[in-house]
């Protein structure tokens, strides 16, 4: 029987097999986020591909038990030439591939799934989530009304964990997000599955990713080594995650560990992205007011200089002196999301992860500390030279002078290794 290579989004690809049964498959043609996440990976490119030549990607529905992700994803390369003479050929390299691993990790292949067009609505069915109770988690954000795990249940499937967030009806903050998070799909990155609505509210769902950073500090590990080892680990793949929103053009501008969740393997997910912004060449220049009617929008603790309102060299003896300054602009980048990074790393080696820069109790005082007077958080006890080495060029006062997420990475790596 022919199989059908499909022209279609990976995020629709997840979020289509997650109910379906163990070895339920899809094929598809590659797109701009694969070529995204091959960009960002390390390997060897000496190989380069010919025009005869090129892959397709086969995700499965797999054991999540046996292999701690819903969907496995595949690619598998093909010769242009033979593919439709022989469309069983990509299938045939899997099972040869597979059949040769000696993990025991083999999922055989059932069912194709062929797709009707995407819905760009992105609606799920409410009667198939349980559980739900907003008054469980009490943690209404500034953007929302509130959150709450969740089961899916599925018809072919076990129940799946989910986190929902609740939104005022027709928010702006909701659209955001939802329009957002559609383009992503990245294991880093937290992965929705779809919205629906009631005549109150909008809501969307989310994997559960685990509990927040923020929650596991400050961290109960008596060794420095392995204290050390825990924060490179997370920090290798918090740098990987924001390599792909940096080649997506997206500014996370709230990384903070409260906005980053880990799970019981230890693995991370970036998610809150509800001041997260696309760059669009031409469109926008990144600025943005830091503050709307009054309100404060971002976390003084975590920004960069050039995002910190200018205090204009006059005593604060107000707080409406930084608050309610209609015309402050803040410049955003990647490069603000670095020194973020920076802070997020301080936060796992406090005593109290909420407050950065412990030696200064009032907030306000913060844009005078760090772009008037041009200083950087402090080594925290406990924080090794070679780590605190790399947060300071974190902390470059000029964006462009700051390290990049690539190099992060790389560091990050090297110390792990040292740290073994």
């Amino acid at each position: 029987m022919p199989l059908n290579i499909q022209n279609i989004s990976p995020s629709y690809v997840i979020r289509s097999l997650l109910p379906k049964s163990y070895g339920t498959f899809i094929l598809r043609y590659p797109t701009a986020n694969d070529e995204v996440i091959s960009l960002i990976k390390i390997e060897d490119h000496h190989s380069q591909e010919t025009s005869t030549h090129s892959y397709i990607i086969l995700s499965i529905r797999v054991d999540e038990t046996v292999y701690k992700y819903y969907i496995q994803h595949y690619r598998l390369p093909y010769i242009l030439e033979n593919i439709h003479k022989n469309t069983q050929q990509p299938l045939e390299i899997y099972n040869r591939q597979q059949n040769n691993l000696k993990n025991g990790k083999f999922t055989p292949l059932k069912h194709e799934l062929i797709l009707p067009p995407e819905d760009e609505s992105w609606f799920l069915d409410k009667k198939y989530f349980q559980g739900i109770d907003f008054d469980r988690i009490r943690n209404v954000g500034m953007n929302n009304q509130g959150t709450s795990t969740a089961v899916w249940q599925c018809e072919k499937q076990n129940d799946i964990k989910v986190f929902i967030k609740r939104f005022k009806k027709n928010s702006s903050y909701f659209r955001h997000e939802l329009s957002l998070l559609k383009e992503f799909c990245y294991f880093s990155i937290i992965t929705l599955y779809g919205q629906y609505s009631d005549n109150h509210y909008s809501y969307l769902v989310f994997e559960n990713g685990g509990k927040s950073l923020e929650s596991c500090c400050p961290l109960k590990i008596r060794s420095m080594k392995t204290k050390m080892r825990f924060i490179t680990t997370v920090g290798f793949q918090i740098a990987y995650a924001m390599m792909y929103l940096e080649k997506k053009n997206i500014v996370h501008r709230d990384l903070t560990a409260s906005n980053v969740l880990i799970d019981s393997y230890g693995f991370i997910r970036i998610a809150d992205f509800g001041h997260a912004i696309h760059k669009q060449e031409g469109k926008n220049t990144l600025e943005r007011s830091q503050t709307t009617t009054g309100e404060n929008r971002f976390q003084f603790r975590f920004l960069a200089p050039e995002c910190l309102p200018e205090t204009k060299q006059r005593e604060i003896t107000d707080t409406s002196i930084i608050l309610n300054q209609a015309d402050v602009y803040a410049r955003f980048s990647s490069k603000s999301d670095v020194w973020s990074f920076g802070i997020l790393l301080i936060q796992l080696m406090l005593d109290d992860p909420r407050k950065p820069y412990p030696h200064i109790s009032n907030v306000n005082e913060i844009p005078r500390y760090v772009k008037q007077e041009g200083k950087i958080h402090p080594q925290p006890p406990g924080c090794p030279m070679d780590m605190y080495l790399i947060l300071k060029r974190c902390w470059a006062y000029e964006a462009k002078n700051r390290i990049s997420f690539t190099e992060i990475r790389d560091r990050m790596l090297c110390l792990n290794i040292i740290f073994q």
